[in-house]
């Protein structure tokens, strides 16, 4: 035996001894009340054993407190099973006793007994091996009350033939009940363990998760400030500051200060990425006219066609504004712009701002490029996925992640539509501006 399932098994005991010893009292009310409710009926028939009935009453009662009393204590609480096993029985010798004393009627005992072995077994989870000293008991206390004194209407083969199949019934269902109880118990502790397996993975995949971001955060601030030191030099130089360049040094610098504008860039994104998993970037929004941004994202944009067979178009009404944050707009829409500039080598790129079928301003960023493949749309704005033209073209697939993030965080969606060979179109939605 596996040491799991000897485990289970235990822990299967453990709680049929719990059950077992909760029901123990609901099990010896339910007693008493029946029997002293069969006294009135006795009662009304025979008020001459009305003594004899208050003592085996009495008795009875004497034996469920005392199980009850033994069972409570620490001792006892380890052979809960027993005990009520032997108080069940000491119930069925006592039925017989009194039927034995007044000469009762065997059909009346019979019924007693079955309640007693019936009720054991739905109250007490159990199973057959509890079940059988009661069946048992029931059984050789009814032979030996005939046998001393009560009186029968029925064959006695027939009372032995009802009571012995019901006694058969009672250990059978009580084992079946047991073997259904202990496949519904496992498949709970298995759950209960894949729970716990699965609350200590995402804790630790949580606390994974912060780690990555606060090193994230970290090396991003590190790797910031000597680039910014690095490209202050490198402007310094293309100014002039430090004597005159010929023009291939010229052209050396500002390949410095572009490329490094470029890792500023990236990791200023990698720092917003780890802000937002963090939950701690700041969003400002307000009223931002979008028209207004044109010139500086003409600005950004343009330099990069030289050269190219690409136009740029931008299409907007001026009354149009959004709620968002200037700052994070902007950055969402030169992260869309960047992309389509690098991935459009000949035809137009275009930003549109419209009224959405929402109620929200639509702006799509289109262009002609190579497109993205339908397989690659679901993973677009998962952090550092790439689809294929984006590996080769280079990078580390975070602009668009931010852009989605930082769209959410404002209250928008960011989407995408694309097909191979014609382009993609990128719609950011956000909440529309109160009218002034």
């Amino acid at each position: 035996m596996s040491s799991s399932t000897q485990d289970v098994n235990l822990a299967f005991a453990e709680d049929t001894r719990r059950i077992t010893g909760e029901r123990f009292v609901i099990g010896a009310v339910a007693f008493g009340v029946v029997f002293a409710l069969a006294w009135i009926f006795e009662h009304e028939t025979h008020p001459e054993r009305d003594i004899t009935y208050a003592t085996m009453y009495g008795l009875e009662v004497a034996v469920i407190l005392l199980a009850i009393w033994i069972s409570r204590r620490r001792t006892g609480q380890r052979y809960v099973q027993p005990i009520a096993a032997a108080a069940a029985v000491a119930i069925i010798v006592l039925v017989c006793t009194y039927n034995v004393i007044v000469h009762g009627n065997t059909e009346v005992l019979t019924m007693a007994l079955l309640y007693v072995e019936v009720g054991t077994m739905v109250l007490f989870p159990w199973g057959w091996r509890g079940q059988v000293p009661v069946a048992v008991g029931g059984m050789i206390a009814f032979v030996i009350a005939v046998n001393l004194g009560t009186f029968t209407t029925t064959p006695l083969s027939m009372h032995l033939l009802g009571l012995g199949m019901i006694s058969a019934l009672t250990v059978s269902g009580s084992g079946y009940l047991e073997r259904h109880r202990f496949g519904v118990f496992r498949q709970t502790n298995a759950l209960r363990a894949a729970n716990e397996a699965l609350a200590a993975a995402n804790q630790a995949l949580e606390d994974a998760n912060r780690t990555k971001n606060e090193f994230l955060a970290s090396v991003s601030h590190e790797l910031r400030t000597p680039l910014n030191i690095i490209l202050g030099y490198a402007d310094l130089l293309s100014d002039g500051e430090f004597g005159g360049l010929d023009e291939d040094a010229r052209d050396a610098v500002d390949r410095i200060g572009r490329t490094c504008r470029t890792l500023v860039f990236l990791i200023s994104d990698l720092l917003d990425l780890s802000r937002i998993e963090a939950g701690r970037l700041a969003i400002r929004p307000g009223r931002v006219e979008i028209s207004q941004m044109f010139d500086d994202i003409r600005r950004f944009v343009e330099p990069r066609l030289v050269g190219k067979n690409v136009r740029l178009v931008t299409e907007s009404d001026e009354a149009i504004a959004v709620t968002a944050d200037r700052d994070r707009l902007e950055q969402i829409l030169l992260n869309l712009l960047s992309n389509a500039v690098k991935f459009t080598h000949d035809g137009e790129i275009a930003i549109r701002v419209r009224h959405g079928d929402d109620g929200r301003i639509a702006v799509d960023v289109s262009d002609t490029g190579v497109g993205i493949d339908a397989a690659e749309l679901t993973t677009l704005f998962e952090p550092f996925r790439q689809g294929q033209a984006g590996r080769e073209a280079g990078g580390v697939g975070i602009g668009l992640a931010l852009s989605a993030r930082l769209a959410g965080a404002m209250g928008g969606t960011l989407t995408a539509i694309s097909q191979i060979g014609r382009g993609s179109t990128f719609t950011l939605r956000l909440p529309a501006a109160e009218e002034k």
